[in-house]
């Protein structure tokens, strides 16, 4: 991965729905090199997908939090089967520690999110964090430096 590869992922990171034309105007190259370099970087796994960020609050979902489930080995993959299921968890990650799943919720008011944690509370343990600010929003990890 080169300087223009990772021009090309800073700037699909701010707005994935960037015409090509301006995309190589931005990077400095043609818009056919942009959709060439577009298309390995799919193929490669380096872009797994195009998504939306949205503002959960402004579709009635203003409560938000991190639930830490603790689970028994041998129920893992039923409990990962359930929480896939749930719509109202938005994100699931297995975590190292205690804790081996971390489920983040979107939900519209409190009593939803207490069936949920009742739900939840039926394969193991719970420990829940109200989310009240996103001073780090998800964002592009390091490229790397610039080559010459």
């Amino acid at each position: 991965m080169d300087k223009y590869d990772r021009k090309i992922l800073a700037a699909l990171s701010e707005n994935a729905r960037i015409r090509f034309a301006e995309l190589a105007r931005r990077v400095n190259l043609s818009a056919p090199a942009v959709a060439d370099r577009v298309e390995k970087l799919e193929r490669a796994g380096v872009i797994t997908g195009y998504h939306v960020a949205i503002d959960p609050a402004r579709i009635g979902m203003p409560i938000q939090c991190m639930i830490e489930l603790t689970v028994k080995h041998r129920e893992y993959g039923t409990v990962l089967d359930r929480v896939r299921g749930m719509p109202e968890v938005v994100e699931c990650v297995a975590i190292t520690g205690t804790s081996a799943l971390l489920i983040r919720a979107a939900l519209p008011a409190m009593p939803a999110l207490q069936d949920l944690i009742g739900k939840l509370m039926q394969y193991g343990d719970t420990k829940t964090s109200i989310v009240v600010d996103t001073p780090v929003p998800p964002r592009l990890p390091p490229l790397g430096p610039d080559e010459a």
